[in-house]
């Protein structure tokens, strides 16, 4: 089960039940799997009410429908807003509706569609919603944008937990090679982590993101002398991996986006966002995982499995926790993030993280099989 290994810590319910149900009048957690969600607010008439569901031939489009609202209502952009960040939870790249008030709505859909209907891409849709909203609208949903962060995450998670290299851990059929190429690769960017978040104090002109930056820096002084020595246990060639590995490709890609964040975009919003996803996950895995992960180890002759897991767990212990690294970032990250533009950018680093990390855990598991 992926919960034995990673667990959710989001709880949106409690913030937004009031107004998101499923048809079934059930209160939806916002990293729910994609369904009909029915969304409300509270407008000076009454009720305003959308559905938002996805599309059931296209999982990349969401379709508004069953539009609850008076003509010209204020509070319009803001419902379908709300209705949206569900579709960008799941990822969709179009909406389509066939509401005609939405037509004429901010959103502005100017796509054709099939049956007289009107698309437009979500992130255009959402942008024009955002700037449409008035001032204590756009509040609102800017307060909410670390829960939709957190909804990604748990969403990105729960697939992390489903990666080959995982299930090999769960089932006990992990191979020495595959976890020494884990440890080797983690090794080619862990090691960097000092001089990027230095870097990082270095353009930051807020003092507060410095302090904060700083403080990470101290605590991550060394962490790759902690892989270095649960390599040297499993004998691996440990000079190898410090002088001389080349990183595989989809660590690679995990690396640079970090180094490019920082380094030529200069901006340490975006440069959270990888750390946000590593973090996040490690700060998720529940002890049972550890349990698999040193039968693994013992299966392959070595009977002190936590000399081999010193790295993995000072993490989850590290970046768990109410006074986490977790949840540090995840304290900045809300304050930085204040519009729709920034959300965005924040969203697509988490993803292109996210891609990177499973698939190069992924990469571990597969390129690495020895078994008949």
């Amino acid at each position: 089960m992926l919960d034995s290994v990673i667990t959710t810590r989001t709880d949106t319910t409690a913030i937004r039940a009031f107004r998101e149900q499923s048809v079934r009048g059930e209160a939806l957690p916002l990293d729910a799997d994609p369904t009909a969600v029915r969304v409300c607010v509270p407008g000076s008439t009454g009720r305003l009410a959308v559905t938002v569901a996805p599309d059931a031939r296209r999982g990349h489009v969401a379709v508004l429908s069953d539009l609850d609202a008076p003509p010209g209502a204020p509070e319009l952009p803001h419902l379908l807003y709300l209705a949206l960040q569900r579709a960008r939870i799941w990822r969709c790249s179009l909406v389509s509706t066939g509401e005609p008030r939405i037509f004429e709505s901010p959103m502005r859909p100017s796509l054709a569609a099939p049956g007289g209907r009107r698309a437009e891409m979500l992130d255009l849709a959402m942008h024009r919603l955002f700037v449409a909203c008035n001032p204590a609208a756009r509040a609102q949903l800017v307060e909410g944008f670390v829960q939709e962060l957190l909804a990604t995450l748990d969403r990105r998670a729960r697939s992390f937990a489903d990666n080959a290299w995982c299930r090999a851990v769960r089932e006990q059929r992990l191979e020495r090679a595959q976890y020494i190429v884990a440890l080797a690769n983690t090794h080619q960017y862990v090691r960097y982590t000092p001089r990027l978040l230095a870097r990082a104090i270095a353009v930051s002109d807020d003092e507060s993101l410095r302090d904060h930056f700083y403080r990470h820096l101290r605590g991550e002084q060394r962490h790759d002398r902690l892989l270095e020595s649960d390599l040297r246990y499993l004998d691996a060639d440990v000079d190898f991996v410090v002088h001389a590995m080349v990183p595989g490709p989809a660590t690679q890609a995990f690396m640079t986006l970090q180094e490019s964040m920082i380094t030529f975009h200069q901006d340490p919003a975006r440069f959270l966002g990888a750390p946000f996803v590593a973090e996040g996950i490690a700060a998720r895995i529940e002890p049972e995982f550890f349990h698999h992960l040193h039968a693994n180890i013992l299966r392959w002759g070595y009977s002190r499995p936590e000399k081999a897991t010193r790295f993995l767990t000072s993490h989850a212990l590290a970046d768990g926790g109410e006074d986490g690294h977790f949840n540090r970032n995840v304290a900045v990250v809300a304050r930085l993030l204040r519009d729709d533009s920034a959300q965005q950018r924040f969203l697509a680093v988490i993803h292109q993280a996210a891609d990177a990390f499973t698939r190069s855990y992924d990469s571990y598991a597969d390129h690495y099989d020895l078994s008949l």
